[in-house]
């Protein structure tokens, strides 16, 4: 079933055809997440159902926050909500007096016009939270009573400080009742950044936030468990949480105070959109915790970028400027689901960022790059897609949707030309047309103009912003990049690995798979770089920790197999290697990145570091000197650590894309099952 279908499916059922007497007689009365009446009818229904009519939201005061108003942000399903005259607020069936609503942003057709309301934010007194909170019933289409006012406060005045605190302790180990046992010395609360949060706190019934697509094609954690076809990818879907409350700190313990990153001073954590992160972790678990993160991070970062000057649209967390910071996905979620005007100013500046880009982009529009010793990587057309994208988004303008397509047609001649003249002078590079951004090692900061460079992994990030602008206009030469560059991973890209990379590829492996190999098994790693030299001999660039990209790696393998299944070539031959068709090929390369995937999680699953873990006979031998044996064995360290910070958000900002496309391309991953190719004229069993 496609989103769209599942929306209608999701909504239609709401009971809110007819606003009286939807809510609790009593609006004072909170609803608990499990309650039916709540979100009971929320799931999907088999026949389709009709359009979507509403949602009902739960609003809770933030602590003892003192403001007078309170905000929160609706997005909204596509197709949902024609304009703000059909949206209708109540508590109970009863209008919610002084409540207001305004649109934040508009659904956009394939030319960019408005179609709808994508975003709203809804304002009203705090005093309406009688007894702290409310269930608010919203109507998308119309009915009795009028449309609320359209007025709207600054954010400011609905929202408070929002320190991210981190509990720490410092412990050693004593003699008690005849064994040993930790015991905290001192403790101590540390403030990381200040964000800033909601006075009232909203939640949706479950799966709503996915099924608006405000984060893209997300699937929740109930999806995934009950689609069996899935299954084999469901430890993704389990990891997230985990790793992301060890990011957070809150892994049921005081942390160990050596074991905290400072985020303003070891900036790199905001590489990779760490806003889209949390915020994705919410759409897809519900955790209200790392919501709460999410809205911290979301506004800290705000409030870092640049809004005036020549670094207008810059990350000033970061001390020189620094383009690959400018991310504008996350801040578009977090303004739907705010309405904090700071994410407008922010994402307005990096949209101007990249359409001004003279380094990258404009370049790029133009359809060369820059020269042939200029910076040039897939991580910077990453973001400038999505900048471009979102900036059109955001503000509606069309100039930013204009340059995105300039980029697109850059981008789709550069991976699928057969002219060696052409690529030529776009590149100023004489290697053969292949499945990647050919450049050299030069342009990506790593060798010189002579070396061959795609980089397997690093090419995903353009994955969202591509995804999102073809849901708006169709476009099928998003499809063919997918595939192009899954193509490039099975026959360039990628080698096994052991203790080492290989120097080997997927489809000619020079190392046996065997299951009972354990820890020492064969798995299959997308490489750092990679690419055809001219003469078109395979040159590998390999980095021993490619494999913690595997599972970035996988989403491109599902947009691929989606792009097959899109195109009605799934099934086709010819023979690839000992695959019948190209989409058993894919298909295969994607169970053994997904597989390397898992085996990364496992490995940086640490559950010794729980400080409740250890024994008191385990204990004795750091009697002697506990702080020195605190420290060798990280007791008090975060469970699942994420080292670098970025690589929460490297590992999971596309790859939960995986779920959705993964079904919209029929994909069979009941079970992960690597190992289908195994060398030539070796016995292997």
């Amino acid at each position: 079933m496609t989103p769209l279908a599942r929306i209608g499916l999701l909504l239609g059922g709401l009971g809110l055809m007819t606003l009286a007497g939807c809510g609790d007689d009593d609006a004072g009365g909170g609803g608990d997440a499990g309650d039916p009446a709540v979100d009971g009818s929320m799931q999907p229904r088999p026949d389709g159902g009709p359009p979507a009519t509403g949602v009902r939201v739960h609003l809770e005061r933030n602590g003892a926050a003192t403001t007078t108003l309170a905000a929160f942000g609706v997005p909204v399903p596509p197709g949902a909500l024609a304009s703000m005259a059909e949206v209708r607020l109540s508590v109970g069936g009863n209008a919610i007096a002084g409540a207001t609503a305004t649109q934040t942003l508009a659904e956009h057709g394939p030319t960019g016009a408005p179609t709808g309301v994508r975003a709203f934010v809804v304002q009203l007194p705090i005093s309406a939270l009688a007894g702290g909170a409310i269930d608010i019933d919203i109507g998308f289409d119309g009915g009795a009573g009028s449309a609320p006012a359209a007025t709207r406060q600054p954010y400011t005045m609905a929202s408070v400080a929002g320190p991210e605190n981190v509990d720490t302790a410092v412990r050693s180990i004593r003699a008690a009742g005849g064994g040993h046992e930790l015991y905290e010395m001192s403790t101590a609360t540390r403030t990381l950044f200040t964000g800033r949060e909601p006075a009232a706190l909203a939640s949706f019934p479950a799966g709503y936030l996915a099924e608006t697509g405000i984060l893209g094609a997300q699937r929740t954690a109930a999806d995934v468990a009950a689609q069996p076809r899935l299954a084999g990818m469901k430890f993704l879907s389990d990891a997230l949480l985990p790793f992301a409350r060890s990011a957070m700190y809150r892994d049921g313990y005081r942390v160990n105070p050596d074991a905290v990153v400072d985020p303003v001073v070891e900036y790199e954590g905001w590489l990779y959109d760490r806003c889209a992160t949390f915020l994705t972790v919410h759409v897809h678990t519900g955790d209200a915790e790392a919501y709460r993160h999410a809205l911290r991070s979301c506004s800290y970062y705000a409030s870092k970028i640049n809004l005036t000057g020549a670094d207008a649209g810059i990350f000033s967390g970061k001390p020189d400027p620094d383009t690959k910071y400018s991310h504008l996905r996350g801040l578009y979620a977090y303004y739907a689901l705010t309405g904090d005007d700071s994410a407008l100013a922010a994402g307005t500046a990096i949209a101007n960022l990249w359409l001004n880009d003279a380094t990258f982009a404009v370049p790029y529009a133009q359809g060369r790059l820059r020269g042939i010793d200029r910076l040039w990587t897939e991580r910077l057309l990453g973001t400038a897609f999505e900048g471009l994208y979102y900036g059109h988004r955001l503000t509606g303008e069309t100039r930013y949707l204009t340059a995105f397509q300039a980029m697109l047609t850059t981008a789709h001649t550069h991976i699928t030309t057969t002219d060696q003249a052409a690529l030529m002078t776009m590149t100023g590079n004489a290697f053969p047309p292949q499945n990647c951004f050919i450049h050299n090692a030069a342009q990506h900061a790593e060798g010189d103009t002579t070396e061959p460079w795609c980089s397997g992994w690093m090419s995903e990030l353009t994955l969202d912003a591509l995804l999102a602008y073809q849901a708006q206009t169709d476009d099928p030469r998003v499809d063919e990049i997918f595939i192009r560059l899954a193509r490039f991973l099975r026959d360039v890209g990628s080698s096994y690995f052991t203790s080492d990379i290989l120097p080997d590829s997927f489809l000619a492996p020079s190392a046996c798979y065997r299951a009972s190999d354990g820890d020492n098994a064969r798995r299959l790693v997308p490489l750092y770089g990679a690419g055809l030299a001219v003469g078109g001999a395979r040159m590998t660039y390999g980095d021993y920790s490619d494999y913690e990209h595997c599972t970035d790696a996988t989403a491109l393998t599902a947009a691929a197999l989606r792009g097959l299944r899109r195109q009605g070539k799934f099934d086709a031959g010819p023979a690839i290697g000992p695959f019948a068709t190209e989409g058993a090929s894919l298909l295969a390369l994607h169970h053994e990145l997904s597989a390397c995937a898992q085996r990364t999680f496992a490995e940086w699953t640490r559950l010794k570091r729980a400080p409740s873990s250890w024994t008191s006979a385990e204990l004795a031998a750091g009697a002697a000197n506990p702080a020195a044996f605190i420290t060798a064995n990280k007791i008090g360290w975060p469970v699942r650590p994420s080292t670098p910070q970025r690589k929460l958000s490297w590992w999971f900002n596309m790859s939960m894309l995986d779920f959705a496309l993964l079904d919209e391309a029929a994909a069979d991953v009941t079970s992960l099952n690597p190992g289908r190719v195994q060398p030539a004229g070796m016995t292997c069993n």
